[in-house]
């Protein structure tokens, strides 16, 4: 599973060190400050796996681009108080220990409709059936009947 030199982590003691010995189910990781520990193998992770799952990062492939532009076509006609509904969600957002969270403006807008879509409790799809022309309800009506949903929840 697992070698000498391989950079694991602990997610439940969000320890992250290199393997220098493995002894049965028993793995010793040394620390960037020096210390040396172990751990039962089955609590490990290899941290590149690690990071990739929490990173939010987008692969650079051509299918994982294939719909940028729509997804920024919603979020280039979305009225900034829905944007703010946006934001205020991605801020509290819990952050995973180890990962440096991206802000608002450093996400895809597909992460963004992601957020807005989790905060709305509405589908991507919606947002964007809703962006089409002659859409029923529109991306105006979407928004302002969410908007008014979210304003008397706040209250």
């Amino acid at each position: 599973m697992f070698d000498v030199g391989d950079v694991v982590r602990n997610v439940a003691a969000n320890i992250v060190g290199e393997v220098v010995e493995i002894d049965g189910d028993t793995v010793y990781i040394e620390q960037d400050n020096g210390a040396e520990v172990d751990f039962p193998i089955s609590t490990l992770v290899l941290e590149s796996a690690f990071q990739a799952k929490h990173s939010g990062a987008v692969q650079d492939d051509a299918g994982s681009h294939a719909y940028d532009a729509t997804y920024q076509t919603v979020i280039d006609n979305l009225y900034p108080a829905m944007l703010e509904v946006g934001q205020t969600a991605h801020a509290k957002i819990a952050p995973v220990p180890g990962v440096t969270p991206k802000r608002w403006d450093e996400l895809s807008a597909l992460q963004k409709l992601n957020v807005l879509s989790e905060a709305t409790d509405t589908p991507v799809k919606s947002w964007i059936d809703a962006s089409k022309n002659g859409a029923k309800p529109s991306l105006a009506t979407l928004q302002l009947s969410l908007l008014g949903a979210y304003q008397k929840g706040k209250k």
